[in-house]
């Protein structure tokens, strides 16, 4: 004690433990993200979204492999209530949309809002890994989603196989590879948009608000152009983003789905793949200049 002031012992202990250095700084980022795109340790009802959209994700397919055991005909790619693997990616893709509407905000905007950036600037973590580690949480979140209901139907139908369940898993192994190569495309094309979307906005809302009229509303307008054979409606179903993934699904799967803008507009499946890629590049490129002066 001193005359004229108090010193109080705040209990600050220096940190004693291991340097992870840059390496354990992004694994913390990375749980961090997961954990609050998920609600976890956090009230209530920010969970509700993520583990409703997860149920709802897994009912269908649920059914599908429960009526494959029920009924020996049964064939998931004849045209039944949920479908084989590509239909089921056009179901649960549109929950991952939703999903990535409100995770990406979550991630980006109330760190730079509310000035916690300082704090990981702190740390041996600079944008470029910081923005690379808030993907990453929402990848892996996202990935969790389109593959748990994918690979359940992939082992439920392989275990009715003829030939037993190792020979049936390992002959139907093309099947699997689609399956992964398609969750990647929408994995890339839904989840850029809506970082970059975030990279910019001030608030949680607006940047879901955003997004969700850019891959939802977009669309409509873009076959209202194509309808009325405006001149250049065949370069603005390029701007149709909700759909690209849908394009390669197709295109892997060998179906069609003629409703596309960019099927209408004749456009190759190969354009869509490049698209969904330089809308990735720009938002990592973007996303780097916007986030260096700030960490």
């Amino acid at each position: 004690m001193t005359d004229g002031g108090v010193i109080f012992d705040l209990g600050y202990k220096p940190h004693d433990g291991p340097r992870l250095g840059a390496p354990g700084a992004f694994r913390a980022t990375v749980k961090d993200g997961i954990r609050r795109v998920l609600g976890l340790r956090r009230k209530a009802r920010k969970k509700v979204l993520p583990f409703l959209l997860l149920g709802i994700a897994l009912i269908p397919a649920v059914v599908v492999v429960g009526a494959a055991f029920l009924l020996a005909d049964f064939d998931p790619e004849s045209g039944t209530l949920f479908g084989g693997h590509s239909e089921f990616f056009g179901w649960v893709g549109t929950l991952v949309l939703i999903f990535a509407a409100f995770s990406a905000p979550e991630l980006l905007v109330p760190d730079r809002v509310e000035g916690v950036l300082a704090v990981y600037s702190s740390r041996p973590i600079r944008a470029r890994s910081y923005l690379l580690a808030r993907a990453t949480a929402l990848a892996i979140v996202m990935t969790a989603y389109l593959l748990i209901p994918q690979l359940l139907m992939y082992v439920g139908f392989s275990v009715l196989g003829e030939d037993g369940l190792l020979s049936e898993l390992v002959g139907r192994g093309d099947e699997l590879l689609k399956i992964v190569g398609v969750t990647l495309a929408y994995i890339v094309a839904f989840g850029a948009p809506a970082l970059l979307v975030a990279v910019f906005a001030r608030r949680t809302a607006t940047a879901t608000g955003t997004y969700l009229a850019v891959m939802l509303v977009v669309p409509g307008i873009v076959t209202g152009l194509l309808e009325g054979r405006v001149a250049g409606a065949r370069f603005a179903a390029l701007l149709t983003l909700s759909q690209h993934p849908d394009a390669i699904r197709d295109w892997v799967y060998d179906t069609s789905t003629p409703t596309l803008n960019l099927v209408r507009a004749g456009w190759d499946p190969w354009v869509s793949l490049a698209a969904i890629a330089i809308v990735a590049l720009a938002t990592g490129f973007i996303g780097i200049r916007r986030y260096r002066s700030e960490l």
